[in-house]
């Protein structure tokens, strides 16, 4: 045990270490403004990784104090899985070399970048933890503690979800139990303040991630999962590992939900790459019973111990590397990778620079104005439109703050009376905007009918405006921009070859929870086939926001019949 704690705050030491020298990445930057907002749930991920920014950025500034929580428990995260495998093992060198050789743990698993994952994947080895506890003996602290290592869980990532499944499908048994059915009740009493605030805020997650992030197949998602898996595994030694674990024989029920998590985790995630696109690091909890499952195999074969030995070591080296890379921008390293780790506040505070104390309005991107506010601690904003996807940005009250302000405005293309910014990272298009207008947190509903029609059919429709804030909504207010009301047919794949109708005059004033009902007319394509139409509020120089869902359209080359009333 003395050897598994002494290398556990080795590698928190090394976690911190990197935290202080690696520049802040994107994604860390926005979960960073989720902390300055604390809330019972999020747009994108439950409220975990708020708090533990919230409470590390207390203790220490900068990214170091972003940083610490989940450096803290990257080496929980350690000390668990060693501790599980002390046991099972002679040497317990051998599975900390293994560790150190899988380049996922350096990053996500037990790493020390601050996202959802390493709290996901620290409280789901303390569920294996106690699972196996639970198995052994179900004493009233088990349940307990099972219960809220669950609840931990499902605060940090909607992944949990898959934990839970897999474990409960390998030991349907365990329904029987009424112990069971207690660590059920007290999960969902704990994590009921979440599931109100999805209530509330109409499961926005959810629609998110199950519905919005689908996209057509693509081959080249397809093998990119797959090379993403073998490299962050091991390129050298991860191939032995991910068949001794998928392979081994189990002999109770806590090794059974290891494989159930194990290969359910690496299925779910190949199924989801056949509809867009999968990071690297979403499989990060696998590798908790990968670990488990292989090393005491590898363990008892002492010539298969020899050769992952060296390449455990071979890897090490790379890995290294690939750290030293994260705190120093070595000119071999394509740009687009550098730009993830380098240069950011120089770029940010040229920004700051020219915005001269005024907000800066960035487009299409929730990591752009985080970093923003970040590095110059200075209030940003992000204008969605209809080709990028809604994120927290959308329910913050920031665009209601903004409304009617002087900004400085960075368009994703130059725009007339623009400038130029010339920064370190390139040129930036900039635009002086004295009276900023943005309308994206009114929604806009369609009527229920069948979208079928016949070439360049007129439709009279009713849309329902609904402005879901607190404040008065009034399109009339002086903009620098006006708003407009359009709609856009495009046919899948071809959102830039659109059709788009103005309703400029007569915009109502909309009172805060007010819905009303805004007669539009709209004209069907000429040609015959499967279109997507969605209306949305958009101005001269702003492309149209995101307000719906697309609906699918039908064009047929004959007449048909439909539920629209002319």
């Amino acid at each position: 045990m003395k050897k598994i704690i002494i290398f556990s705050i080795f590698w928190f030491i090394l976690s911190l270490v990197q935290s202080y020298f690696t520049e802040i990445i994107d994604d860390e930057a926005y979960y960073w403004v989720y902390s300055q907002f604390l809330d019972w749930g999020y747009f994108d991920h439950p409220p975990m990784i708020a708090l533990l920014v919230k409470i590390g950025s207390f203790l220490f500034p900068g990214e170091l104090g972003v940083r610490l929580l989940p450096s803290l428990l990257g080496a929980g995260t350690i000390f668990l899985i060693l501790t599980l495998l002390k046991e099972k093992v002679g040497d317990i060198r051998f599975p900390m070399l293994v560790i150190c050789g899988i380049p996922l743990f350096h990053l996500h698993v037990s790493g020390f970048i601050a996202i959802p994952d390493l709290p996901l994947v620290f409280f789901a080895s303390l569920f294996f933890f106690l699972y196996k506890k639970y198995l052994e003996k179900e004493s009233p602290w088990v349940i307990f503690l099972l219960s809220l290592s669950i609840v931990l869980m499902l605060y940090s990532k909607y992944h949990s979800l898959l934990v839970i499944g897999f474990t409960v499908l390998s030991n349907l048994k365990i329904l029987y139990r009424r112990s069971f059915w207690l660590v059920v009740l007290l999960s969902v009493i704990l994590y009921l303040p979440h599931i109100l605030w999805q209530v509330r805020h109409d499961f926005v997650s959810f629609g998110y991630h199950l519905i919005d992030r689908n996209s057509p197949f693509q081959l080249r998602h397809l093998i990119e999962y797959i090379g993403n898996q073998w490299v962050m595994i091991g390129p050298f030694c991860g191939l032995i590992l991910l068949y001794l674990g998928i392979s081994r024989r189990t002999s109770n029920k806590f090794e059974s939900a290891l494989k159930f998590n194990l290969i359910g985790f690496f299925l779910v995630f190949l199924f989801s790459s056949l509809k867009g696109h999968v990071e690297p690091h979403w499989t990060a909890v696998a590798f908790v019973p990968l670990v488990l499952l292989s090393v005491p195999v590898i363990e008892e074969n002492l010539r298969l111990k020899k050769w992952v030995s060296i390449l455990s070591y071979v890897t090490i080296p790379f890995i290294l590397l690939i750290r030293l890379a994260l705190i120093v921008n070595f000119d071999l390293i394509p740009d687009k990778v550098s730009r993830r780790f380098h240069n950011k506040e120089a770029y940010y505070l040229q920004i700051q620079e020219e915005a001269r104390g005024r907000p800066v309005v960035f487009t299409n991107s929730f990591q752009q104005p985080s970093l923003y506010m970040f590095f110059t601690e200075e209030p940003a904003f992000t204008q969605n439109n209809y080709r990028y996807r809604k994120n927290q940005y959308d329910l913050w009250p920031f665009e209601a703050d903004l409304q009617g302000k002087e900004v400085l405005y960075l368009p994703s293309r130059k725009i007339p009376d623009g400038d130029t910014l010339h920064t370190v990272r390139g040129d930036v298009f900039i635009h002086n905007t004295e009276y900023f207008c943005s309308f994206n947190r009114v929604e806009i509903s369609l009527p229920k009918i069948h979208w079928e029609f016949v070439p360049g059919e007129q439709i009279g429709i009713a849309l329902e405006l609904g402005n879901p804030t607190d404040r008065i909504v009034n399109f009339s207010d002086s903009c620098t921009h006006k708003p407009r009301l359009v709609y856009t047919i495009f046919s899948e794949g071809e959102r830039d070859l659109t059709t788009q109708a103005h309703y400029s005059d007569h915009l109502p004033v909309l009172a805060p929870g007010e819905r009303i009902l805004f007669p539009v007319e709209i004209t069907a394509p000429e040609a015959p086939g499967q279109y997507q139409i969605m209306f949305s509020f958009a101005a001269k120089y702003t492309t149209a926001g995101i307000h719906m869902r697309p609906v699918t359209m039908t064009v047929h080359s004959t007449s048909t019949e439909n539920s629209v009333n002319k």
